[in-house]
């Protein structure tokens, strides 16, 4: 208290100046309507610019819900696209689909974690099983396709990246739907080859490649275009490469999808195996 009151004293005529500099101001303001209506509008632009300031901060920390909401939304507008009606979910837990119409849910979600540089890579999302994740779902973004969830936790999922040894899709030539295999051969992230595509096929360089529902893909979403197609001698089948619409390396949103046919079409598929 004792250093309080030295501080006072020490500033005395500092303080006493600005309290007759702030009365000199406001009697000024008061008694004179030209003065007045400069510091009105004066002070109307200084609050307007901070209050802009204010809401530009604002903004700026709630882009993260602004993404959030846009990513639900689209997720939703594609689900329509990929089932053609208007009964829509974007959530595993919120389907009523009475008439079995819908088949896939999209849920967005966000890489955390991603690898390119190994044979085998792997990727993990910020969803898990609280967001209605299941094993076996596909992942895809807009511009392409990115991989298959193998592991679900809680709250985070590992995916296996189509930049992976193991993995294989099913895919088709848009242009006449000539269906094959799409394989990654470990080199080039933005690389891969298309198999299993007889010679007889009309396969032309810039025919661009979509998933089918056969690796429980949406069917028709886009995966990249033919840079190269050969035919070895004696060969039956096209050796074709193709190059990605999307960058892996650079992929940061995502979709899950899941296919409510899948456990029926599994089902059927074991039935058929056994016998």
């Amino acid at each position: 208290m004792q250093n309080l009151f030295a501080f006072f004293y020490r500033y005395a005529f500092v303080f006493l100046f600005l309290i007759l500099e702030f009365v000199s101001i406001r009697l000024i303001i008061r008694r004179n309507e030209s003065q007045r209506e400069i510091f009105l509008n004066s002070s109307t632009i200084f609050s307007g610019k901070l209050l802009e300031k204010v809401n530009n901060v604002k903004n700026y920390f709630g882009l993260r819900k602004v993404n959030q909401d846009l990513a639900a939304e689209n997720a939703s507008l594609k689900a329509q696209v990929y089932n053609l009606t208007g009964t829509v979910n974007t959530r595993i837990d919120s389907v009523n689909d009475t008439v079995g119409q819908q088949r896939f849910l999209l849920i967005p979600a966000q890489i955390v974690n991603n690898s390119i540089e190994f044979r085998n890579n792997m990727m993990t999302i910020n969803k898990g099983a609280l967001d209605g994740i299941k094993k076996y779902s596909t992942v895809i973004e807009s511009n392409g396709i990115v991989g298959f969830v193998k592991n679900v936790g809680q709250r985070y999922s590992s995916v296996i990246s189509i930049l992976n040894s193991n993995a294989r899709v099913s895919v088709m030539i848009k242009r006449n739907h000539n269906i094959g295999n799409m394989v990654w051969d470990g080199h080039s992230p933005i690389l891969v080859s298309i198999e299993a595509i007889p010679k007889h096929a009309d396969i032309k360089v810039g025919d661009t490649i979509v998933t089918t529902e056969f690796s429980h893909f949406p069917r028709g979403h886009v995966v990249g275009e033919i840079i190269s197609a050969t035919i070895e001698p004696g060969g039956n089948f096209y050796e074709i490469e193709a190059r990605l619409f999307n960058d892996i390396a650079r992929t940061d949103k995502v979709y899950v999808v899941s296919d409510l046919h899948r456990s029926e079409l599994d089902s059927l598929e074991l039935l058929n195996s056994i016998k």
